[in-house]
């Protein structure tokens, strides 16, 4: 199973974004196809801020509402939230993955289907040691 970041799919549902295309492929695939995939709720709340605060709060809440209908995207929650967050300070500090990343990265990890984590983000090469990291780009942002 894929665990999707949060950039994949504001990337995915922002046309103006320089990866768009292939973020918006990779959601139209994962819907039409129904592969299972991944996200946190940390991820979704990140979605959901981003469209608020850059487009409005009907359109935030609209993409969330839409990602949590999914039957294919399973939506993580921390279950022991301190030594969830303890593992996400001791991932940040050990690599330097920044914080939001590492709870992404810790979230992935901890549902044991997750074997990629697909992103537009390079931070996540410092942890490809410990899961398969697929970093999209389309071809004309490079």
């Amino acid at each position: 199973m894929e665990y999707i970041d949060s950039s994949v799919f504001i990337g995915a549902f922002l046309p103006r974004d320089p990866n768009h295309k292939v973020c918006r492929n990779l959601i139209d695939a994962i819907i039409r196809d129904k592969l299972p995939t991944a996200i946190s709720i940390f991820g979704l709340a990140e979605i959901g801020g981003f469209f608020t605060r850059n487009i409005g709060e009907k359109l935030g809440l609209k993409h969330v509402t839409t990602l949590q209908r999914m039957k294919n995207l399973q939506i993580y929650y921390a279950e022991d939230f301190e030594t969830f967050m303890d593992s996400v300070l001791a991932v940040s500090v050990s690599t330097g993955l920044p914080g939001s990343d590492a709870i992404h990265f810790v979230s992935a990890i901890s549902l044991p289907d997750v074997n990629e984590i697909i992103t537009l983000d390079g931070h996540f090469k410092k942890v490809k040691d410990q899961i398969r990291v697929t970093i999209l780009r389309d071809s004309k942002s490079q």
